[in-house]
């Protein structure tokens, strides 16, 4: 039992509480004494939305266990590899499996002739670890960034997310993505049942999503569109410009319908204002080389990057990923100039970082 001088210092207390309530709300014209007060400090609704019934779960679990052949490497060479600059590098570990870990990508990547990679994980941003690999894996003048998909697992569209990954020591976070396996578009197309994040109501861009396009601008950083819907691309694009971004990636719009899958009239539109349209080692590789050439072809090589997405098991390592997209690119008739601005000087533009004069 609480004592009485116990008793009374609680009474006391809530006294305080009680008033300071009603020294902070008071009651004004038109307005009962029952009337819920203005709360100016929650922070604005959530952008994640969450199924009443989550039948799927989450993303990752569709790919856990679906690659177990792990691939060889082939060390090929190539002329190639001197100076690109993969931008879109999946690395393990992670919640589903993944070949080669951060610190193994990068050693490689120095040893075949890379200048840099961006490591990019669906679920957690990238910043500190690009700081730990430079520090600690021995690759001396390799530009290892970190990368940041917005994510439900990160809260979704999240302000602060965002600063927090610009602001990690060393100040490696480079590309923040817009949401990719958790877009409102992905898991609708595929009629799963879990949460996803949302970009857009009735056909606007949400407040949250012009506050990250701010904060990409302050901290200097790069956008990447993810994988929202086609016509959500082209607003978050037509906004970045309009404040002052630069630096923008259109995330392989060319992998399919599951994806950001703009018509060349949205992709032509977008490239026309700066943003480049990202063309992956696999696209090329495989059954969409033929419409993914015709593509760049369309928008010009000027306007393209090629970066690998490697990274699951038996994907080809990050450097025979490149020289394999390469060899495709010849055999269409591209030249070795336009080959070195999609694998060389416009990954290096998107990421700030100086184009480098061939040797």
């Amino acid at each position: 039992m609480f004592s009485k001088r116990v008793k009374e210092c609680v009474i006391g207390l809530s006294g305080i509480a009680l008033a300071a309530g009603f020294a902070a709300s008071p009651v004004v014209a038109g307005e009962t004494e029952t009337s819920d007060p203005e709360i100016t400090w929650m922070p604005a609704p959530a952008t994640v939305v969450n199924p009443s019934v989550n039948k799927d779960l989450n993303a990752w679990l569709s790919y856990r266990g679906r690659f177990t052949e792990p691939s060889v490497d082939q060390h090929l060479d190539d002329p190639i590899l001197d100076g690109a600059i993969d931008v879109h590098a999946h690395y393990g570990p992670d919640v589903y499996d993944r070949q080669w870990d951060a610190f193994e990508i990068a050693k490689l990547a120095r040893e075949r002739g890379l200048r840099g990679v961006v490591f990019k994980n669906h679920w957690t941003g990238t910043a500190g670890l690009a700081n730990l690999v430079r520090k600690y894996d021995e690759v001396p003048g390799m530009q290892v960034f970190g990368g940041l998909a917005l994510n439900a697992t990160v809260g979704g569209i999240n302000p602060q997310a965002v600063r927090y990954f610009a602001e990690v020591e060393g100040h490696y976070g480079k590309v923040v993505w817009m949401p990719t396996h958790d877009s409102e578009h992905e898991v609708k197309y595929l009629k799963e049942q879990r949460p996803y994040v949302i970009v857009s109501k009735d056909g606007v861009l949400l407040p949250a999503v012009l506050e990250v396009l701010d904060l990409i601008k302050e901290y200097d950083l790069t956008l990447a569109t993810g994988h929202v819907y086609a016509h959500e691309m082209v607003q978050i694009v037509e906004e970045a410009k309009k404040r002052g971004i630069d630096r923008i990636i259109v995330t392989h719009p060319g992998m399919g319908p599951m994806f950001t899958y703009p018509t060349i009239d949205q992709l032509k539109a977008v490239t026309q204002m700066g943003a480049y349209a990202e063309v992956t080692a696999t696209e090329l590789i495989g059954r969409t080389r033929e419409d993914v050439v015709k593509a760049i072809r369309t928008l010009g090589p000027e306007h393209c990057i090629v970066s690998t997405d490697s990274g699951l098991i038996g994907s080809h390592n990050h450097a025979d990923a490149l020289v394999l997209a390469a060899r495709v690119l010849r055999e269409e008739g591209f030249t070795e100039e336009e080959l070195t601005a999609m694998f060389k000087d416009n990954p290096a533009k998107v990421l700030g970082l100086p184009v480098v004069a061939a040797n």
